[in-house]
């Protein structure tokens, strides 16, 4: 998980501002479970306050939110290739069933 020990940080004279998991999440357009998967996957550092309290920096997930998007959409060609490659045992037996039910009822 990447997720750091408090310390004591001072930006620019201030406190840096923290955000809440729930306060990312809004931040970020996605649910508070998503933005916990992204900290222990390394997406987003954070911190823990008090050894529970988990924290992220402001800046860390505005960075995250300017990432882009990890895998594009599948190619509607790509999924029929899909489709033929996982199903072709059954579309060959459904030709020779309607092959051999032909033959059957027309001659």
């Amino acid at each position: 998980m990447a997720v750091r020990e408090s310390e004591n940080r001072r930006v620019g004279g201030g406190p840096e501002k923290l955000l809440t998991l729930e306060e990312a999440a809004r931040r970020l357009g996605i649910p508070a479970d998503d933005v916990e998967a992204m900290v222990k996957n390394g997406r987003i550092p954070a911190f823990r306050l008090g050894g529970s309290l988990l924290r992220l920096r402001l800046q860390d997930v505005e960075a995250a939110r300017q990432k882009p998007k990890a895998t594009p959409a599948p190619v509607p060609q790509d999924r029929l290739l899909d489709f033929l490659y996982y199903n072709d045992f059954y579309l060959i037996a459904l030709l020779v069933i309607l092959t051999l039910l032909a033959l059957i009822f027309i001659l």
